[in-house]
């Protein structure tokens, strides 16, 4: 089994954050901007990568770059909602 890079980053252009595997884009998380929070509004994986860990590091990562930019998380995605509620600490 080889292994994958794996990137996370936030597209403000398009208003997301990204999950790359070896460049190639298989998960995203929308965002929309509001004045006190950032709501997270959709989340998608591609169906060959979901149940093995993917969504749950593009989840970790959008919500600890919206609290270290200052804002509260408003997860109006149902698998955002369900991260947070599985991860108290944030």
């Amino acid at each position: 089994m080889t292994s994958k890079e794996i990137s996370v980053s936030r597209n403000d252009g398009l208003d997301r954050y990204e999950l790359r595997l070896d460049g190639a884009l298989v998960g995203i998380a929308d965002y929309q901007l509001e004045p006190d929070s950032v709501a997270l509004t959709h989340t998608n994986m591609e169906p060959d990568f979901r149940h093995q860990g993917y969504s749950s590091r593009l989840a970790k990562f959008a919500v600890e770059d919206i609290i270290s930019e200052g804002s509260r998380v408003k997860p109006y995605c149902t698998y955002m909602a369900a991260y947070l509620r599985k991860h108290p600490e944030y």
